[in-house]
């Protein structure tokens, strides 16, 4: 029960991170298997004890089992166009200490949130430019989400162990 509750936090925080620009829900299966479905197709998702069910607005329903699926990952997929537009630029990354955050826009709010959904740091910077002191938090992947013009980016940090 205690997988399926983790399994559910986690839908509903990427699912209203991503709200806003076109991501893909990964599931990575332990068989090495992946199954890849856009969030704007996905009309539902439901879990049993079980099952994870994926109804689809416009295909029929992907019925997968809980014990069956390694973890869950959400990417953007990205076009040419969109690419070019990138309007923010993180760096380094992989990060061990400190993490730089620029914008052709003022930064409005910025979050830092773990894979479970866990935030980590939340400011208002109202800059083109953040330093982020990130050396206290656990070596792992972390997600930033930057809000800029009423406009939301999520990108995906690694941090590295100090040395």
């Amino acid at each position: 029960m205690k997988k399926l509750l983790k399994l559910t936090l986690l839908i509903f925080f990427f699912a209203t991170l991503t709200a806003h620009a076109q991501h893909e829900l990964v599931i990575h299966e332990k068989g090495g298997s992946t199954q890849s479905f856009a969030l704007s197709s996905i009309k539902k998702l439901t879990f049993t004890e079980d099952n994870m069910f994926i109804e689809r607005k416009e295909a029929n329903t992907v019925s997968l089992f809980i014990d069956n699926i390694l973890y869950l990952d959400f990417q953007p997929y990205v076009n040419i166009l969109e690419k070019l537009q990138t309007d923010y630029k993180i760096f380094p990354n992989p990060v061990t200490s400190n993490l730089t955050v620029e914008h052709s826009e003022t930064i409005d709010d910025l979050k830092i949130f773990d894979m479970q959904g866990k935030m980590y740091l939340h400011i208002l910077p109202k800059t083109e430019t953040v330093n982020i002191d990130m050396s206290s938090l656990e070596a792992g992947i972390y997600f930033l989400r930057i809000v800029s013009n009423d406009k939301i980016n999520t990108s995906k940090v690694m941090k590295n162990t100090n040395h």
